[in-house]
């Protein structure tokens, strides 16, 4: 086995498998037990983030009855004694989620949350931020909808069966954590979505002997209190489909009824409901909208009873309503909370000739009620039990809502009796003053205690606490609309997003869609991050163990989804999604994802998956299994013709298999185990053969002192450049040494080389210029090393893809002081591949030559890796600041002369010069595409506008003898408008020093000095002033972005489209009809194209994508 060639300890040990995650921005994330640890692979031992999990509140979901604590489906609940807080998975997203464009991590916990979290760049702590708790928004939609359970129980059952269900309450407190303290404002809506609970309005009502009731009536309820309360059940109308019975409303002369019928067929916003009888119009079909987002339509609970003539404040449509009947017992004895729920002129409905009119309570009449039904001029008397609250419209949830009005009659011995009025309703008295007393008093405690939870079954508490419990959560790729379903991002987001899918105990995967902000900061950590609920799909029907996400181009404007499942039965689907469908969704929708094909079911539950569509074979689909018995599976899938073909089965392990990745593009594979084994496989053809894990010529970057007891592994990941693997292990506790280790050093993260595995890379692919080796590498391996690293300059190719070059940095840095000529032959290599039709043969000089000719015509990508690698490793040696000031003739800053001789400090310094100059020329261009759309009067709201427009028209005339003719042509049509530029844009002229208010002359682009005389000191030295790095301006902030390689900071952003320049001359025709400056800004050095940062303490966390 290859050694490691670093490690960092952990101070606790990780738990589950796939325990380790690599970001795109080049931090490691290690869950163990109840910490999240985060790292700096470029600094293992240096600072660290923590995410310290803490005890989790229960759902709260309701009680349940003592003798039903032993039923078979609770059982996993009762024996669970284990409640401390642990962390089960993690997942990184793509930057640009958290408001410093960087990466969010969602942890799902044992039990069973799910938060999101970001690194605390402006709080100076070590502690991760919590941005959002997903479980919790869950929790509210699915008691919205009642968890979908649409059986609820009619008010009409029986009062004994109502007393029955509520007598023992307090035995739901025996179940452990089932019971819920929730303060006032979760008992109220929130959001439109609906609290599904059970709220007691009042004191009791305490009855002794006969009495008088307030109707008029008679009964003896021999001590018993009488309580009203509340149901609120929701019917939501994403549940309309073909079949669905439904009521539409209807004017019946000068009456509002609901008519019941049911959907014949749906085409787009309308649906064809066929009425069993003929409608007040003589119809027995007709055509509904069900155009629910309309802005018309407001929350129709929120209206004072019904007006006449406003039919269009809610939809004509909703689902067929069959509950909310007044029971018979709300009239039979003197019922307290009641004056809490009815007041006169409320609106309700009542049951006439088999459908629903609408009215307004007046009275209580006898036995009876009296409703004045809308358009007629008299009063009506009606069974009460015919007469329910009217139904509302709930816009928020896009859904029907009725309360249920229930009674609740409890045993007492109690002799004073008050009576309730209809006086009482009218004034809708909350304050009316009831006496208790009697040794049973407990009870009323009780009552008051299980106000908030409703009592559920077991099989209802089982059932919707796998809704919630979490499993596994996964981040899938970021993902585009197609410009042509016409639906914009919400306000302040762009139209990017992704999906983050979350994978429970019920099988059910549920999809919330993130979309980016549209614009960062580094000055605060407050933002509204617009997180939507958009899809529910029951994938499986035992517990989700692994999810993993694809994507592939389906043709040029559309891309689709790859959504992989696992579950603990073995089973493994593969999803297909549609990128607008889940864009465009704004409500549950289960329909954006279509089942492809189901695996051949293995009886070994599944504990990883891995997939990933090769480059080189777009419409492929590679998925390796990793499986609860150690065996190992690898699958083929054919995208277009849905054909699969099955690589084998291996029995790779001894014990679970807790880690899968795949490595260079689909063509390696590797795997970890329980039993603490690693191993790597190559994929030819259609077998997979297991090859030695490569070894470690480059040595070990420091030193290294963990006990080499490991004993299990719990997890790997693959760096961003695939050349280095880390891997999280458990130590023995048995072996450690009780005094030291077993307190602080319970596991590591350890990182492997393996940018000399052999893939069999044909020798061809680049033109030769020698074959040194280093002493310690064989020829086999130096040339494994150097395909391997011209393949990962390679994928940056794709703009898509964040700069993230660590791990390729630190293999050339380790190269250069082991054969600095083999950093060189690379180099070449990599350089000589941009050249078209190149010949062979010519010399590294010529070379270097060449491609300084040739860097206009050179995607900006491209030149941003060249910048990199050349500071970073050819001329490691020279400070930042000194290169950036060679290229602007500031030769001799802080005493450092640098050479003329050196063909890579010059290749440097014109590639600069050459991104430089499309800062400029786009920056002009977006001015003057703003003059033309302007008199054209195209809209501009979003448009981008530069700032530092004159310091960029000084620096063309500076460096005019060598900036092309297109650049001087875009000077002189910016010069015509300067009458009118400080209305256009931000237009300074004059800059002046923030501390002495003299001039600032403009004489670089990286730094001023002031000229003023309190500005200067004795030695003759001038102040010395950022400017920044794309307007140019001179700035006074302390707070800037950072490059942590250039060094330079900015305090404006660039757009996006300046980075995916394929060469320098600009045609402002197509920008400006391409909306090219229509685009949200990324903060990205122009010089590098990394992520920029806010400059951390030395103490604190921070990453480095080089």
């Amino acid at each position: 086995m290859a050694s490691c060639f670093q490690a960092a300890s952990l101070v606790a040990s990780p738990s589950y498998p796939n325990s380790i995650a690599w970001s795109e921005e080049n931090l490691v994330a290690v869950a163990s037990g109840h910490l999240i640890t985060i790292l700096n692979p470029a600094l293992p031992f240096g600072p660290r983030g923590l995410i310290n999990i803490p005890s989790a509140e229960p759902f709260p979901i309701g009680v349940i009855e003592r003798e039903d604590l032993l039923t078979g489906c609770l059982i996993p609940t009762i024996l669970s004694r284990d409640t401390r807080p642990c962390v089960r998975s993690i997942s990184w997203s793509h930057p640009g989620l958290a408001p410093n464009s960087g990466c969010l991590l969602a942890v799902c916990t044992r039990e069973g949350r799910v938060k999101l979290y970001r690194q605390p760049f402006c709080e100076f702590c070590a502690e991760w931020v919590e941005v959002m708790d997903i479980s919790d928004m869950l929790c509210k939609y699915l008691q919205g909808i009642n968890f979908g359970e649409f059986d609820i129980p009619s008010t009409k059952s029986s009062h004994e069966q109502v007393v029955k269900n509520f007598k023992d309450v307090e035995c739901g407190n025996d179940l452990e954590r089932s019971v819920l303290s929730r303060g006032p404002e979760d008992r109220t809506m929130n959001n439109g979505k609906i609290i599904d609970e059970i709220e007691v309005l009042g004191d009791q009502l305490l009855l002794c002997g006969e009495s008088k009731t307030a109707n008029g009536g008679s009964i003896s309820q021999n001590g018993k209190s009488v309580t009203a309360f509340t149901d609120l059940v929701t019917f939501p109308c994403s549940m309309f489909k073909k079949g669905s019975l439904v009521q539409v409303r209807k004017e019946n002369g000068s009456q509002f009824v609901w008519v019941s019928g049911k959907i014949k067929s749906m085409n787009g916003a309308k649906a064809l409901v066929y009425f069993q009888e003929v409608t007040p119009n003589g119809n027995k079909e007709e055509w509904v909208e069900l155009n629910f987002d309309s802005d018309k339509m407001e929350d129709s609970s929120l209206l004072d009873g019904i007006i006449v003539g406003q039919i269009n404040l809610f939809p004509k449509i909703r689902p067929f309503i069959d509950v909310g009947n007044f029971p018979e017992q709300i009239l039979l004895a003197e019922c307290h909370g009641l004056e809490d729920i009815l007041h006169v002129e409320q609106a309700v409905e009542a049951w006439i000739n088999n459908r629903w009119v609408e009215g307004l309570l007046l009275d209580f009449k006898g036995h009876s009620l009296q409703v004045k039904l809308i358009g007629d001029s008299d009063a009506t008397i009606l069974d009460a039990t015919t007469v329910r609250l009217a139904p509302f419209w709930n816009g928020v949830l896009k859904s029907w809502q009725v309360t249920v009005v229930k009674i609740l009659s409890e045993d007492m011995e109690l002799p004073e009796v008050t009576r309730i009025s209809i006086e009482n309703l009218r004034k809708n008295n909350l304050h009316q003053t009831l006496r208790a007393c009697g040794p049973k008093k407990k009870s009323t405690n009780v009552m008051r205690q299980s106000r908030t939870f409703p009592l559920i079954t077991a099989g209802q508490y089982a059932s919707r606490t796998a809704m919630l419990s979490s499993l596994v959560v996964a981040w899938s790729p970021v993902l585009h609309a197609s410009s042509e379903i016409g639906v914009h991002p919400p306000q302040g987001s762009s139209s990017e997003f992704v999906m983050l899918a979350v994978g429970g105990k019920s099988g059910k995967v549920s999809f919330w869609r993130i979309h980016e902000p549209q614009c960062y900061s580094v000055e605060h950590g407050r933002f509204s991050l617009d997180v939507v609920l958009v899809g529910l799909l029951q994938a499986h029907t035992s517990w989700m163990t692994a999810i993993s996400w694809g994507k592939f181009a389906n043709d040029a404007s559309n891309s689709r989804v790859l959504l992989v499942t696992g579950s603990s039965d073995g089973r493994v689907k593969i999803w297909l999604g549609d990128t607008d469908q889940l864009f465009k969704s704004s409500e549950v929708n289960h329909a954006s994802f279509s089942l492809l094909k189901e695996l051949p079911v293995t009886s070994a539950p599944v504990s990883t998956l891995s997939l990933t569509l090769p480059v080189h074979s777009l419409y492929k689909l590679q998925i390796a299994i990793g499986r609860g018995s150690g065996s190992l599976e690898v699958w083929i899938f054919d995208i277009f013709s849905c054909k699969f073909e099955h690589v084998g089965s291996y029995d790779a392990h001894g014990q679970v298999v807790t880690g899968l990745a795949w490595a260079f593009d689909g063509r390696c594979l590797y795997s970890c185990s329980q039993e603490n084994s690693l191993r790597s496989w190559i994929l030819q053809g259609s077998s997979l053969k297991e090859v030695p894990f490569p070894s470690n010529p480059l040595g070990a970057r420091s030193s290294v002192d963990l006990p080499h007891v490991s004993d299990s592994c719990f997890g790997l990941t693959i760096s961003p450049g695939n050349l280095v693997v880390a891997v999280v292990r458990g130590f023995d506790a048995d072996l450690l040494d009780p005094m030291y280790q077993a307190r602080v050093q319970k596991a590591a993260v350890e990182f492997f080389w393996i940018g000399g595995q052999q893939l069999e890379v044909l020798s061809d692919t680049y033109p030769e210029f020698g074959n040194e080796t280093s002493a310690s590498l064989s020829n086999s391996e130096s040339a494994c090393w150097e395909s391997n690293i011209l393949w990962s300059l390679k994928q940056y190719d794709q703009v898509e893809k964040p700069l993230v070059l660590w791990d390729v940095i630190a293999a050339l840095s380790a190269f250069k002081q082991a054969s600095p000529n083999c950093v060189d032959s690379v180099m070449i290599k990599w350089l000589s591949s941009w050249l078209d039709g190149f010949p062979e043969g010519f010399s590294a000089e010529n070379i270097l030559f060449q491609a300084s000719r040739s860097l206009f015509n050179i995607p900006s990508r491209q030149l941003h890796l060249l910048n990199i690698i050349c500071r970073r490793v050819i001329l490691s040696e020279f400070r930042a600041d000194v290169l950036n000031s060679k290229q602007h003739k500031l030769e001799k800053i802080d005493g450092i002369e640098i050479e003329e001789s050196s063909p890579w400090i010059k290749l440097l310094v014109n590639s600069e010069k050459e991104l430089r100059e499309r800062i400029v020329s786009f920056s002009f261009a977006a001015v003057l595409g703003h003059r033309a759309c302007s008199a054209a009067n195209i809209s501009i709201a979003r448009y981008w506008l530069p700032a530092g427009v004159e310091q960029m028209e000084q620096w063309v005339l500076i460096n005019q003898e060598w900036v092309q003719n297109q650049l001087k042509f875009l000077r002189s049509e910016i010069g015509k408008l300067h009458g009118r530029l400080q209305q256009i844009c931000d237009y300074v002229t004059e800059e002046k020093c923030s501390l002495c208010s003299a001039s600032v002359p403009f004489e670089s682009p990286e730094v001023a000095f002031c000229k003023g005389a309190e500005c200067t000191r004795e030695a003759g030295q001038n102040l010395k002033l950022d400017r920044c790095a794309i307007s140019m301006q001179v700035f006074n902030t302390i707070i800037s972005w950072f490059c942590v390689c250039c060094q330079r900071r900015a305090t404006k952003l660039a757009p996006w489209t300046l980075f995916t320049m394929s060469k320098t001359s600009i045609d402002l025709k197509s920008l400006t009809e391409s909306n090219a400056f229509e685009v949200s800004l990324k903060p990205f050095c122009p010089f590098c194209g990394i992520l920029l940062q806010k400059l951390q303490p030395a103490f604190l966390l921070s990453a480095s994508p080089v």
